[in-house]
């Protein structure tokens, strides 16, 4: 122990004389192992992303326009069961798919898009995924019409400033740190006396269908089909921490790679007496007393939590723009009543959206470089939405298929009247049995 002092001294007085030094030191003995590690986490990462970009170049992207049933009653459960027929879209890759091929997961991009207020639906995707979307949606509503068109994107410029058109966007996300607590959805927009539903996707499109000449309204969901897994062992970690139940953590084995040399630093130091032993945990609480003793309050958030533990999710990023002409570019008509629409699936116990304005978003707040910075933002935020990147700003998040239906779906349009809507003329029917041939 005497000896082990005195190396410890030393090596105090020659970190304080040459703190270069004193690193060398600790690289020779056993720090190489971390740095070795670290290295080869980093190179493997960049090999990963230039074969993925590679991969992605290859991809042959469509835009599909969705015109809606003139009359229809079909409520967001269809639409739900649309997200969940999508999920079958998930392909997990083989280590040579992911790190030879760079092979990675498609996105599809789930939007509604106002030009001049004329208001459609659109699904943004690869090509070999449009049997899967096309069948999904004519399961729901045999009498849409879906047909590819052009990508309306292109109509606006992607470099900013510009000198004829300005653009304002933001991404929306979530309140909370944690997604697992879950929005407010369309089941709570029913009268619980009259059962009758109020539409919350009627205000949205009534506010786009007011844009006038040269304006534009883009509102976008992207979602990524993800492995369920992770996704419901995080939740059930919650659970159990909600509830007061014991949770045990193990490390991988990089982890434990990584921190052997602060754990044995640690150690030292303990030894010596320079920080104090960690003391023992305290007993844990009698998880069923802690159940008893939740509030009517905390019962609702843990059912709503275990609801959407139970429902597929994706990994989402919500974008909405208003791009218009220099001349009539006026936020006021539809960023407040974008925001305002999209608050309607807050709660205060629970998650909320919110649009992003320090990072990514457009801020008009900003002290210094406001033009420049928000030149920069505005120019990532068009080529993000452009491109329908589920990765360029603020990271992803989860959203079940609940929740997305929500934000999600095509209105009753018994109850949406918005004036400028898509919708078919006419009903298609199947031609009759005895039709003559020849």
């Amino acid at each position: 122990m005497e000896q082990f002092l005195i190396g410890w001294t030393s090596f105090l007085d020659l970190a304080g004389e040459s703190p270069f030094a004193a690193m060398w030191v600790v690289f020779l003995n056993g720090g190489w192992i971390a740095f070795t590690v670290a290295f080869f986490w980093a190179l493997s990462r960049y090999w990963l992303n230039l074969r993925q970009i590679v991969f992605g170049s290859k991809k042959e992207w469509m835009l599909l326009a969705i015109t809606i049933p003139r009359m229809t009653e079909q409520t967001p459960r269809a639409v739900e069961n649309i997200f969940a027929h999508l999920a079958g879209a998930h392909s997990p890759a083989s280590w040579k798919e992911k790190w030879i091929d760079g092979k990675t997961q498609d996105q599809i991009s789930m939007e509604i898009v106002s030009i001049e207020g004329r208001v459609r639906f659109m699904v943004y995707t690869t090509r070999p995924q449009r049997d899967l979307i096309e069948a999904t949606i004519y399961a729901q509503y045999p009498d849409a019409e879906i047909a590819e068109v052009e990508d309306y994107t292109l109509q606006a410029p992607t470099l900013y400033p510009d000198p004829e058109w300005d653009v304002f966007g933001t991404e929306m996300i979530p309140v909370k740190k944690t997604d697992v607590y879950p929005l407010r959805t369309y089941h709570e927009f029913e009268d619980q006396v009259s059962g009758e539903f109020k539409d919350p996707m009627a205000v949205i499109l009534e506010n786009l269908s007011r844009l006038g000449p040269g304006e534009q309204g883009w509102y976008q969901i992207v979602i990524t089909p993800i492995d369920q897994k992770a996704f419901r062992e995080k939740g059930e970690m919650f659970v159990k921490k909600f509830t007061g139940q014991k949770i045990e953590v193990k490390k991988g084995i990089i982890e434990q790679i990584l921190t052997y040399p602060f754990t044995l630093i640690g150690s030292f130091l303990q030894e010596m007496g320079v920080i104090p032993a960690p003391t023992p945990p305290k007993k844990q609480e009698d998880p069923f007393g802690r159940v008893m003793k939740l509030t009517p309050g905390e019962r609702k958030v843990l059912e709503a939590v275990e609801n959407k533990i139970s429902k597929i999710v994706f990994l989402c990023k919500i974008r909405f723009i208003y791009v218009a002409k220099r001349e009539v570019m006026k936020k006021s008509r539809i960023i407040g009543p974008f925001v305002g629409g999209i608050k309607q699936f807050n709660t205060n116990d629970m998650q909320a959206l919110k649009p992003e304005s320090k990072r990514v978003g457009v801020n008009s707040t900003l002290w210094f470089f406001k033009d420049q910075r928000n030149g920069k933002r505005k120019t990532r935020l068009m080529r993000a939405y452009r491109a329908r990147s589920n990765w360029v700003g603020i990271p992803a998040f989860h959203l079940s298929i609940e929740e997305l239906a929500s934000l999600w779906h095509f209105p009753i349009t018994v109850q949406t009247k918005a004036p400028q809507l898509q919708r078919t003329e006419a009903k298609r029917s199947e031609p009759p049995i005895n039709l003559p041939f020849g």
